[in-house]
């Protein structure tokens, strides 16, 4: 039997050692949470939450904009490979292949890993097939494929004990663009790269990314409705007709209102495109309502709007808005370094679980073709790093981090989306190129010239010795070699 324990009147509202205040108090006012493992809870929603982040991206300018802005950050142009020791001959391999390496051909290799890691964003999780296609290309599968023959309340993933993946069912599309469980088919682990972002160690697919703020998307757009109603609503001239027999003449020119009564003034309001005028009698009068349109604080609010809704993606305002007028170079730094911890997380992923396995995959076919002769490289991905905001402030720290030892050549090249080798080839054959030019202007004028303008550098001016600002006569005999 079980028994139950009757709080007394001076305790209501205290905290005490029964429980958790907020737990008695969510009981009290009849609120119900539910219990359950990450896949439990993610059964029943995600395909809605699915549904309603592409509806978002296909119809609000400010959710595609910070998926793509996210994207751009994370990708950019693509991962490139950089093979630090082993076979060069790997890069040219793999640079001629990920030219296009989705199955259709439709998609470049900069435009796929862009998909992949906006698809990851946008709906959870995505995959896709290692097929013997196009020389060995793969097919992009979308969240809402993976999918069993029968069970709506399923993730389409099969799983052992562990909650390891074993198979991946996926399903196609039909005419209708509809997903056909009938024809859906398990795919081996080995034949799939599945990229998702569970947010419990229960979890096995994925939800958006952003879906913790969908709420705010819809206020917002809400909001923006009402601002744009009002200023339909201001932009109508309200005018007031008072003559002798205006009433009357008021039925006669206004449009007919079946719905009226003799004595209402509904038929006396004459509605226009860019104007609404009534008519009446001496003494008779319309006033407007004042409204203080657009809202007082409706800028401020987007603003608030806007950065809560870029939470979840770790973009600041500034990047949501793409406006920086209200910001320094200090303040800009400050949020981007944030910002930029959410983007590694992202790339780190990306570089798991679709790059990676990609370039493995590939390895193990060039070597079975006799095309290298080990898959065993020592290689890097050159991927976006942290976005340059002033260049010349930027150009100015990364040689101060270069000549004090805190970076390296390598690393600021990686800065700039490139890679060390390319810069230094350039630069090597600019410099030959240069010098050859100032030999053959000494030869026709008998003149030495200096060979750093034909390579674009400026002569550097010898650097005097720093003076010394004291008074001290004796420093300035020291310097006079007294």
């Amino acid at each position: 039997m079980t028994k139950i324990l009757k709080f007394p009147e001076h305790t209501k509202g205290r905290y005490g050692q029964l429980g958790y205040h907020t737990v008695r108090s969510a009981r009290r006012d009849g609120l119900i949470y539910n219990e359950g493992s990450g896949d439990a809870h993610l059964i029943r929603d995600r395909s809605k939450l699915v549904v309603q982040s592409r509806d978002f991206y296909r119809n609000n300018s400010i959710y595609k904009g910070l998926i793509d802005r996210a994207v751009s950050y994370t990708v950019g142009n693509g991962f490139n490979l950089q093979v630090v020791k082993g076979n060069q001959r790997v890069e040219k391999l793999w640079k001629d292949w990920y030219r296009f390496p989705e199955v259709r051909h439709l998609l470049s290799g900069s435009e796929t890993g862009q998909m992949v890691c906006r698809e990851a964003m946008m709906a959870g999780d995505m995959g896709a097939i290692k097929t013997s296609e196009n020389d060995g290309t793969v097919q992009l599968i979308e969240s809402e494929q993976i999918v069993n023959k029968t069970g709506w309340y399923d993730d389409g993933i099969q799983k052992n004990k562990y909650g390891k993946p074993t198979a991946y069912n996926v399903a196609e599309y039909n005419r209708q663009g509809n997903v056909k469980r009938a024809t859906s088919k398990p795919i081996s682990p080995k034949d799939f790269l599945f990229v998702t972002c569970p947010d419990r160690p229960s979890s096995t697919r994925g939800v958006p990314a952003c879906q913790a703020a969908f709420p705010m998307l819809h206020r917002i757009n809400d909001v923006c409705d009402s601002e744009a109603i009002a200023y339909q609503m201001l932009s109508r001239l309200a005018m007031s007709v008072t003559r002798e027999g205006g009433a009357n003449a008021g039925r006669t020119e206004s449009a007919d209102d079946s719905g009226a009564s003799d004595d209402s003034i509904t038929d006396r309001l004459v509605e226009l495109d860019y104007a609404i005028m009534f008519q009446g009698n001496p003494g008779e009068e319309v006033k407007g309502i004042e409204r203080n349109i657009p809202g007082k604080n409706f800028s401020d609010s987007i603003r608030m709007f806007m950065r809560l809704l870029g939470l979840p993606l770790g973009l600041p305002l500034e990047l949501v808005l793409l406006d920086w007028t209200q910001s320094n170079y200090s303040q800009s730094r400050a949020v981007m370094e944030q910002a930029y911890q959410t983007f590694t997380a992202w790339q780190e992923k990306l570089d798991s679980f679709f790059y990676r396995p990609l370039l493995e995959w590939k390895l193990a076919q060039w070597k079975a073709a006799g095309i290298i002769k080990t898959t065993k490289l020592e290689y890097e991905w050159i991927k976006p790093t942290f976005p340059w905001i002033d260049q010349l402030k930027e150009a100015k720290a990364y040689g101060e981090k270069v000549d004090r030892g805190f970076s390296s050549h390598t690393e600021v090249c990686k800065a700039l989306n490139t890679d060390r080798e390319t810069v230094c080839n350039m630069i090597e054959r600019e410099t030959i190129d240069a010098i050859h030019r100032a030999q053959r202007v000494e030869q026709k004028t008998g003149v030495a010239v200096d060979w750093r303008p034909f390579a674009g550098k400026m002569e550097s001016p010898a650097q005097a010795e720093p003076e010394d600002d004291t008074d001290d006569s004796n420093s300035k005999d020291k310097k006079n070699g007294n």
